[in-house]
């Protein structure tokens, strides 16, 4: 296992149990109690709104209105802690509860009757989109609603995104605590002893922090200065606030961080089942009929019925499905991911027309100069970065690709600005893609246009191949053997990309990103025939398992 829970205690842990500090048991005092109240009022206000994918200030939705159920369950499952985040999320549509306990996100930290040990660390994780941040905002809200874990006075949450804000600057725990939550600014350590504390930290893979568990120096006062890294550590070992609960939001491949001595309960956001995919769609839109088309065309399809079991996949499918339905476009609806993804980017680019009136009425596959050049300058950063493992991205990021941040601000669907509230800190943006799968497509399109436009020094880079690459099927195959060799299969659903760009129907529908190749019918087939001779190699099952999702993308059942 990548974490164990039940496990022997060892005098060598890193985190062994912690005795509980003697405090005072005497109640709050009334300024106190009234310092609480306004916090909660905070986070309420902070977490009742939400927007899925986009983050346009003053917009949203009342979470309660439309937050779905997620599947979590207690213990990691032994496909998340082996296989890239494709093969997962195919092995959860297969079997979705199969010898795993559900656990409501607000029961995380009540121990079960067979377990005698107090849960003081629990690491959730879940790959991309599965809804891990959501079920933050649940979790906080139904506690600043007075309805959960009324036990816990201070709930406090902090995302490593905004964390990698912070720099190198020294800071204390309570210096921490004003800046992300200003409500707080006047809390003393000796009123932080009498609460009971309990600090989220989510999204561990966005963060570029180093957090070193074998560093010997300890933290026991919450007004000594030491660098974030260290206070974090600290804290989920023990030595800082032995008492304080931690909950750590990850994706899977960034969850061995914290050593497994530190965890007393793993769960995993398992997304949607296929009940809850209903629900969501239902809840999503108002309109029964509408609903009740979309989830009989996603049913139609193996590749958007699995994904649907990412929340955020849902949303992006009905923002396609629900414009394309709605309006005068006539066609086929998307069949593939490639053909979801080209009409989403193509839907957001009008929406962003229409809201900002750029000029005369346009179809919605026309893309003006300014439009394109944007786009592709999104593409280059999405896969510069895909190739790091980044996820989240700062004002230099941006720059250094040549785009203004004013300019990126624009595509509120497509590169999210959360721009945060409350506190000198958020001034500073920070920026990521409304998905993981929203980058790699954007990278795909950039890698794809280089290719048509006969961009060859950033294929050879990219590829490590010195070659000319001049037909399709080459390059294909070389970035193909190039994802092959990845551990994590972070390239996985890039390849499946791409080949699903080399259609003409893709090729018709992103014309102005990619300029205009009618690649031959036996060029196209030459595609083929080297992913059926690649996967007839002896290969692992979750790599022939995504050269079968190529083929699916190029429209090959045969």
């Amino acid at each position: 296992m990548l974490l164990g829970v039940h496990r022997e205690k060892k005098s060598s842990d890193v985190c062994e149990d912690q005795p509980e500090r003697s405090r005072s048991v005497a109640a709050p005092s009334v300024g106190l109690q009234q310092l609480l109240e306004e916090h909660k009022k905070s986070l309420r206000r902070r977490c009742e709104r939400v927007t899925e994918g986009s983050d346009e200030a003053g917009g949203g939705s009342l979470l309660n209105r439309i937050y779905t159920e997620l599947h979590i369950t207690e213990g990691l499952s032994e496909e998340l802690q082996r296989e890239p985040e494709l093969k997962q999320l195919e092995t959860a549509s297969r079997k979705e509860s199969l010898h795993h306990t559900a656990i409501r996100v607000q029961d995380i930290f009540k121990a079960s009757a067979q377990q005698l040990r107090h849960i003081r660390v629990v690491l959730t994780s879940g790959v991309a989109g599965s809804g891990k941040t959501f079920s933050v905002y649940k979790f906080t809200l139904d506690w600043a609603e007075g309805l959960e874990n009324q036990d816990v006075s201070v709930l406090v949450v902090l995302s490593f995104r905004e964390l990698n804000l912070l720099g190198e600057r020294p800071y204390s725990l309570l210096s921490l605590l004003a800046v992300f939550h200003p409500t707080l600014q006047k809390l003393t350590a000796e009123e932080l002893a009498v609460c009971k504390l309990l600090f989220i930290f989510d999204g561990l893979d966005e963060s570029r922090l180093s957090l070193d568990f074998s560093s010997s120096q300890r933290l026991l006062d919450v007004s000594q200065q030491s660098s974030v890294s260290l206070l974090l550590t600290n804290l989920i070992r023990g030595d800082l606030l032995p008492s304080a609960r931690v909950w750590i939001t990850s994706r899977p491949a960034a969850a061995h961080q914290i050593p497994p001595t530190c965890v007393d309960r793993l769960t995993e956001v398992r997304g949607f089942t296929d009940a809850q995919k209903e629900e969501y769609f239902r809840r999503r839109l108002s309109d029964e009929e509408l609903s009740s088309r979309i989830i009989s065309h996603i049913q139609t399809s193996r590749s958007l019925h699995i994904m649907c079991g990412i929340p955020v996949f849902c949303w992006i499918t009905a923002t396609v499905l629900e414009h394309m339905l709605s309006t005068e476009q006539r066609g086929e609806l998307p069949q593939t991911l490639t053909d979801m993804y080209s009409h989403f980017v193509l839907v957001q680019t009008h929406r962003k027309k229409l809201k900002y009136h750029e000029g005369p009425e346009t179809g919605p596959q026309e893309l003006t100069e300014a439009d394109r050049e944007l786009l592709l300058k999104l593409g280059m950063m999405a896969l510069e970065h895909l190739e790091k493992g980044n996820m989240v991205f700062y004002q230099q990021d941006l720059e250094q690709c040549g785009l203004d941040v004013t300019e990126a601000s624009l595509f509120s669907g497509i590169c999210t600005q959360i721009f945060k509230r409350e506190s000198v800190i958020f001034q500073k943006a920070v920026y990521s893609f409304v998905h993981l799968s929203v980058q790699e497509f954007l990278a795909a399109v950039f890698m794809f246009h280089c290719f048509t436009n006969n961009k060859t020094d950033l294929l050879k880079t990219f590829t490590g191949e010195d070659t000319a690459f001049t037909s399709l099927d080459m390059f294909l195959h070389k970035v193909l053997e190039k994802s092959l060799r990845s551990q994590n299969g972070h390239l996985d659903l890039f390849v499946r990309f791409l080949h699903g760009l080399s259609l003409k129907s893709n090729q018709i529908l992103l014309e102005g990103l990619l300029g205009w190749t009618e690649f031959s019918p036996e060029t196209l087939q030459r595609v083929i025939k080297n992913l059926k001779e690649i996967n007839s190699h002896g290969m692992s099952p979750d790599r022939s398992i995504n050269i079968f999702h190529c083929l699916m993308e190029m429209k090959d059942l045969s």
